[in-house]
Order: C-alpha cells, then structure tokens, then sequence
C-alpha cells in the first residue's frame, strides 16, 4: 500500500486575517485546492478553495476572513500509508490532513478526494 506522501500536494500559506475573497483569489491565480492557515507564526488550519467557493455561491464573501472556514490541524508522516492517514481523517470527521515530514515540518496536504481518486 502506497505511502500517503506520494498523493499530498504541497500548498501555500496564507495569514489566518486574511479576507475569505483575497484567499480563494490566491488560491485560484495559484491552481491550489488547499492552504495551510498561519497565525502567529503557526499553522493553526487547513482551507480548502472548494468550501470558499460555495459559500461564495451564496453571498458576499468580501467582509468574512478564511478564520471562518479553517478546518482543524490533523497531520500525517509523509511516510504513513494511505489507509492510516483515511482512518484519521474519518475519525476526526475532517476531509483534509496534513502532511509533514519527518522532521516535523510541513509538505502538502491530502484529502479524502485524493485519497478516493487513487483508490
């Protein structure tokens, strides 16, 4: 079984005040899926672009910061396999987990999606 480092991507970093706007621009100009959310100096959460754009779907967006759509900070060695980093993510009821390496220290992201695509 593949190890979950093969399928993370890796993905900006955007400052938790940033508006929710600024960052799905950010997202889209770069072609990510996902950022890592830093606070302080600190990733504190996972955006994913897809939950920016549905909530924009449904309104204006403008005055909101990605704060309100931070999914909580789960991570994986690069080097787990696939079905532990799916077993977090399922117990944990997140669809994205981070992946570092094994220094500690941040590489991509992988998401259930990912995860199914590679099934």
């Amino acid at each position: 079984m593949p190890y979950i480092g093969k399928i993370s991507q890796a993905a900006p970093t955007i400052n938790h005040q940033t508006s929710s706007f600024d960052a799905t621009e950010e997202l889209i100009l770069l072609g990510k899926d996902h950022a890592f959310i830093k606070k302080d100096d600190r990733i504190i959460g996972i955006v994913c672009v897809d939950n920016l754009l549905e909530e924009y779907k449904s309104g204006d967006i403008s005055t909101t910061t990605i704060e309100e759509f931070i999914e909580p900070l789960f991570f994986v060695n690069e080097y787990e396999y696939r079905s532990k980093a799916a077993e977090i993510m399922l117990v944990n009821n997140v669809e994205h987990i981070a992946v570092t390496n094994n220094a500690g220290e941040f590489v991509g992201i992988a998401s259930l999606n990912h995860l199914k695509m590679e099934a």
